[in-house]
């Protein structure tokens, strides 16, 4: 069973999750968090978290870390069988993990995702976050698989990222609004489909110009 402490510490994490996918990471102060986690002690959050920096990097991860767990087993699934140069499996295996968790957790997860992805501050926080190492290693793997210069490669990996977090949040808030939307499975079909067409969509003849290749 769960102590107090650790309880409150989730209520902090869960309200500052829903706050931050609201107003953004800057908008909202540690003392809001507090008052909506239901916390008496407008200090809850510092005590629990430090700082900004520490809560930021507690709600990314408070799921991602599941995240993290399932898409490692996966990507250990495919090299044990040989497939880690299969692009479609590979995908899945990125995709899959994190439509699952926003799925039954139904907060606000993907669209807090959305506020990180152009948030200076939290880049800074998470860019050595150890729970986005199964990320990193999938999109190294995707990269061996894909064909084009470095540049290319790099900037289409770039597109997945947007589309993957934009779609799943976009999901996410039709949930939340009770508006029609696809089941999880099915999304999470379409957007490796589509992943896969942003990776291997035509090249223009001028995207070579002075890359490495």
């Amino acid at each position: 069973m769960a102590t107090r402490g650790e309880r409150a510490r989730v209520a902090l994490i869960e309200a500052a999750e829903q706050l931050f996918a609201e107003r953004g990471i800057e908008s909202v102060s540690l003392r809001d968090i507090a008052a909506a986690a239901g916390q008496r002690n407008n200090s809850a959050a510092q005590y629990h978290f430090g700082d900004r920096e520490g809560l930021v990097a507690a709600v990314f991860a408070h799921r991602m870390a599941i995240v993290n767990q399932r898409r490692h087993a996966r990507l250990d699934e495919l090299e044990a069988v040989g497939s880690a140069g299969d692009l479609h499996a590979v995908l899945d295996a990125t995709v899959g993990p994190l439509v699952e968790v926003v799925d039954e957790t139904g907060g606000w997860y993907a669209r807090f995702l959305v506020r990180t992805r152009w948030d200076a501050f939290a880049q800074r926080v998470l860019s050595d976050s150890p729970v986005v190492s199964s990320f990193r290693r999938a999109l190294e793997m995707i990269d061996r698989i894909l064909d084009g210069p470095a540049s290319l490669r790099a900037e289409r990996l770039d597109q997945m990222n947007t589309l993957l977090i934009g779609t799943v949040a976009g999901w996410e808030w039709r949930g939340h609004n009770r508006q029609p939307r696809p089941a999880a499975a099915a999304l999470r079909t379409d957007l490796v489909a589509t992943c896969r067409g942003v990776l291997t969509a035509g090249v223009p003849a001028d995207t070579t110009t002075g890359s490495t290749p």
